[in-house]
């Protein structure tokens, strides 16, 4: 036995030294120096250009995620015309895109200026609201009724635009592209809806070959043919990129190059930018070099290059090569393919060597009860972190800053009171399944109930691993197809099930301890990359308080989503509430020898946690510094904060090298199995023992058990496997799913514990009512914020109603209505107690 790890050790070492050499990452066509020209010529034009020139340069800079230095040029903007009318919309459409934390307050200021029917920027503003994504019709409803109800002209189209933005769509009557279909509609408004169908890339597939008629059949000379041949471009579907009619509007797009115009050029670079490839990359070239410049404007121009027109199309041409270069498709080389399926093989090889020595259900479940407590500690950490912590964590840390890795600071008070509170009472009675501890004192009910919260609980905890996994971390990282997801899923699933029900729980520690080790060593390698790149570990550490993190806020207030107040509390009742009631973490307390060695397992658990918890807080910065310096591997559209829980699955792609890219997207499906296994393990105990054994006297035939345990497993994955496909329905980042779905029955099912193990004089229907009110409003405060409350909040909250309504109810039942069940119960508890003992 002791063999095969250290024989797995070898071959993997021997492997990813081999694969070390073997293929390489796709790169970009852009060349860095081509990539250097582009960046150097936007920062030309902002700086030396003015009015809208110097917009449309900072735009592409922050679109390009070149951002440097727009917010200080245009807050010097702001000082000096925010008093013109137009110009002004400009500067602020600007800054709302360079300060994130401050779009609502120049949103607002764009609202204002179209609510003004007599304001000179009327037009202007509700072109940068729909470019912004600001509804008007949510935003400024009675005016853009009166907009919508009046003529056809530039303020309608853009006010149109606009509402497809919100959420009263039904104003958008006619349609964008009835507008441009409509022969009956003026030039200048069929150009501008032609524009905005552009912007939005929202043609339905069946609707293409109308705009692409219409754009072939537009006159030389008429203001809205480029923007229809390049609305036609970008909104073609990929069944139409061979057919003639497509290959027709490239070549017309492609020939505006030499238009004397420079709007036409302007935009045959913005189809490019959009919907371009590598064999366009000469023309953009040419563009950017000025090799065909446009005649100056008058005499007094300098030489014709550096003229505000040509200095608006070598902007864009630039913008179009930055935007290439973004859309460059990454995916695994062959050999990081290689290390993934010679992990998995190993998973499926270790439950299989450990089937074999599994000969009853106490093997199965706990291990024989006398487990090495390092091992089933480190097994503990991976069951607790899941490869949920993994892809979250870096996530939360890029978008909301270090607040909730504060936490990790009251880790000694969890330790002292779960080690001398809670495992104590725990290890007195030698039990399969936790919930008997709740029948022994408060009887049948409230044990069902108990199983119905942590079934409930793990099943959501389940779906939301193999979505979270599939949806941020594979289909990121190996390239699928979304269309895949089902079938990715049902794969993930699969290859778990058959490791846990062939090995048990001796088979879920022991590849439990092998994927920390890996899950651990992917975050070493990510920061020893990136301190690589950077040429040093320091090189890369924030030196002040990230703007877009927010205030740095430290009492308590369950109104805020992050202060450290709240970060010490929500971690605390977290774990407290985890390791006194759920299956999984009380399991692995059983499956140790003593109170002791419990201890120890819950020590390592802690320590374990603590390490990659910071491991993760640091990956997170050094892959937000990483994105930072290379943008060119975010896709088009993509920010720091925007996609902040897919960029640590974006490096291991792009940023690591091949070998090392696989091994670590294996990490991420090693701690996504190894919940998996403990998940599928703990809940078929839980269905055994608290259902099937109660109610089916055919189940405890022992001839049966196994079998039927290994059947259980395969139920309870096929289940969770259902619940995934509803997650994606979940609102907010990664965190956020998972607090507002897996965290949702964890104090009320810790209540249940409390009450029969903490309050004397607790009865079941106390219990039972203090149960459902702690659920209750957990689901309130996560899908609706009843008062205002933080989804962080759901746990302290929820605990702290279910105590209360518990105990007060228990009080009255046992004091005031002399309900006598409470001390019958005890002393039969006291009765089981000794027996159990003995």
């Amino acid at each position: 036995m002791r063999q095969f790890p250290v024989s797995c050790l070898f071959l993997a070492l021997g492997l990813l030294l081999m694969l070390g050499a073997c293929g390489t990452h796709e790169d970009s066509p852009v060349s860095d120096v081509l990539r250097e020209q582009a960046v150097e010529v936007l920062d030309e034009v902002m700086r030396e250009q003015e009015s809208w020139v110097k917009v449309h340069a900072a735009e592409y800079k922050i679109w390009a995620g070149y951002g440097e230095g727009v917010r200080e040029t245009f807050l010097a903007e702001k000082v000096r015309f925010e008093e013109f009318p137009q110009y002004r919309v400009g500067i602020w459409r600007v800054l709302a895109q360079a300060s994130p934390e401050e779009r609502d307050f120049y949103g607002q200021k764009v609202v204002e200026a179209f609510r003004d029917p007599l304001g000179e920027d009327r037009i202007h503003a509700a072109e940068t609201a729909a470019k912004l994504g600001i509804s008007l019709s949510d935003l400024a409803p009675e005016e853009t009724k009166e907009v919508l109800a009046g003529p056809i002209n530039s303020l309608y189209v853009y006010t149109l635009w606009s509402t497809l933005q919100g959420s009263q769509q039904s104003l958008s009557k006619p349609t964008l592209l009835d507008l441009v279909l409509d022969e009956e509609v003026e030039d200048l408004p069929r150009m501008q809806a032609a524009f905005a169908l552009r912007n939005e890339r929202s043609i339905p597939p069946e609707q293409w070959e109308a705009l692409a008629s219409q754009a072939l059949e537009a006159r030389e000379g008429e203001l809205s043919r480029v923007y229809l041949l390049s609305a036609a471009y970008v909104n073609s579907p990929d069944s139409q990129r061979e057919s003639t009619l497509f290959s027709q509007i490239k070549k017309s797009l492609l020939e505006l190059e030499h238009s004397p115009r420079k709007g036409e050029r302007m935009e045959l670079l913005m189809a490019l930018s959009i919907a371009g490839s590598g064999e366009d990359l000469p023309l953009m070239k040419r563009l950017l070099n000025g090799e065909n410049p446009l005649l100056g404007s008058s005499e007094n121009d300098k030489a014709a290059n550096n003229s505000p027109d040509n200095a608006d199309v070598r902007a864009t041409a630039a913008y179009a090569i930055l935007q290439l270069d973004r859309r460059q498709p990454y995916s695994l080389a062959w050999g990081d393919w290689m290390v993934i399926v010679v992990y998995l093989m190993g998973m499926l090889g270790i439950g299989y060597f450990f089937s074999r020595r599994n000969k009853n259900e106490k093997d199965y479940y706990l291990g024989g009860g006398k487990m090495n407590p390092i091992a089933v500690g480190l097994s503990l950490f991976a069951t607790l972190l899941s490869s949920l912590s993994y892809l979250s964590y870096p996530g939360e840390m890029i978008k909301y800053g270090p607040v909730i890795f504060s936490g990790v600071l009251v880790f000694p008070l969890v330790y002292y009171v779960v080690g001398w509170f809670l495992i104590p009472k725990f290890m007195k009675l030698r039990v399969t399944s936790a919930y008997e501890i709740l029948e022994i004192n408060l009887g049948v009910s409230i044990r069902l109930l108990a199983t119905f919260f942590f079934l409930s609980l793990r099943f959501l905890w389940m779906g939301t691993i193999i979505f979270i996994t599939v949806n941020t971390a594979i289909l990121s990282i190996f390239g699928f197809d979304p269309s895949y997801t089902l079938l990715l899923s049902v794969l993930l699933m699969s290859v778990t099930v058959i490791y846990t029900t062939m090995g048990g729980l001796k088979a879920v520690v022991f590849t439990d301890v092998i994927q920390s080790g890996v899950l651990i060593g992917g975050a070493l390698l990510t920061l020893a990359v990136v301190s690589w790149h950077f040429g040093s570990f320091n090189a890369w550490i924030p030196t002040e308080w990230l703007p877009y993190w927010g205030e740095l806020k430290w009492g308590f207030d369950a109104r805020e989503r992050l202060t450290i107040a709240n970060a010490l509390l929500t971690t605390f009742v977290w774990y407290v509430a985890s390791s006194g009631s759920d299956q999984m973490s009380i399991q692995r307390f059983l499956a140790t020898e003593n109170i002791h060695t419990a201890r120890r397992t819950f020590g390592v658990s802690l320590m374990t946690t603590f390490v990659v918890q910071m491991l993760l807080g640091l990956v997170g910065l050094a892959v937000m510094a990483y994105f930072t310096a290379f943008p060119r591997y975010l896709a088009p559209g993509e920010t720091l904060t925007s996609h902040a829980d897919q960029l640590f699955p974006k490096f291991i792609l792009v940023g690591l090298p091949v070998g090392i890219s696989g091994l670590v997207a294996a990490g991420i499906l090693a701690a996504a199995m190894s919940s998996l296994s403990s998940g599928l393990n703990s809940t078929s105990s839980v269905i055994s023992e608290d259902l099937l054994k109660r109610f089916s006297k055919k189940y405890t035939a022992p001839k049966n058990q196994l079998q039927s345990i290994r059947k259980l497993s395969l139920f309870v994955g096929v289940l969770a496997l259902g619940l995934s496909l509803g997650i994606s329905r979940v609102e907010g980042n990664l965190y956020d799913v998972i607090v507002k779905v897996v965290n949702l029955f964890v104090s009320p099912l810790f209540v249940l514990f409390f009450m029969a193990l903490f309050i004397p004089f607790a009865t079941a229907r106390g219990t039972f009512w203090g149960g459902i009110a702690s659920v209750g409003i957990a689901i309130a405060v996560a899908f609706f914020k009843i008062f205002g409350i933080e989804v962080l909040y759901i746990m302290p909250v929820s605990l702290f109603v279910g105590i209360l309504v518990g105990t007060l109810l228990s009080w009255v039942d046992h004091r005031i209505l002399g309900n006598p069940e409470t001390m019958r119960k005890r002393v039969r508890a006291a009765d089981i107690l000794k027996k159990k003992v003995t």
